[in-house]
């Protein structure tokens, strides 16, 4: 959604050829999503093509879904019904990624550690996403705490 020929620039120049003006948006409340996905789960997260690769692992629904050369062939015999319907089909497929991603539930091809960086860090995100194991590691530390404390008087 960065650049001119596809994106929220695209989508001005567009609009502003309809005759329409557009609605100026502040650039920080633009989220790019292929950008945080690459953060989130790192640069090798799913094959290209992303978003149908994404779309493929996840079994998330794709009919009416164009790719880009089809889009552009529907354009050129003039069925507009069809490009409408892939634009529906593709903000839909937008939002049920970003609901995974959201939740923790995207499938991706990345491991803990492309997503966390080594396995240290990775249990402790692990400990902080999972509260049953939160649950025993704080009963563990309370306990070790105790039996320190209980030691100490025994002597």
């Amino acid at each position: 959604m960065r650049d001119i020929n596809y994106g929220f620039p695209a989508i001005a120049h567009r609009y502003k050829v309809l005759q329409g003006d557009p609605e100026e948006i502040n650039e920080s409340k633009l989220v790019d999503l292929s950008r945080l996905l690459i953060a989130i789960y790192g640069v090798g997260y799913i094959q290209h093509p992303r978003l149908t690769s994404l779309v493929e692992k996840n079994s998330i629904t794709h009919r009416d879904f164009l790719d880009g050369k089809t889009e552009a062939d529907a354009f050129i015999n003039k069925q507009y019904v069809k490009l409408h319907q892939s634009t529906l089909r593709k903000v839909d497929v937008l939002a049920n990624i970003v609901e995974r991603a959201a939740d923790g539930s995207l499938k991706t091809n990345s491991s803990r550690k492309d997503m966390y960086g080594n396995y240290l860090t990775a249990f402790i995100e692990l400990i902080k996403e999972n509260p049953i194991i939160s649950a025993v590691v704080g009963v563990i530390s309370f306990v070790s705490a105790v039996a320190g404390i209980i030691a100490l008087f025994v002597k």
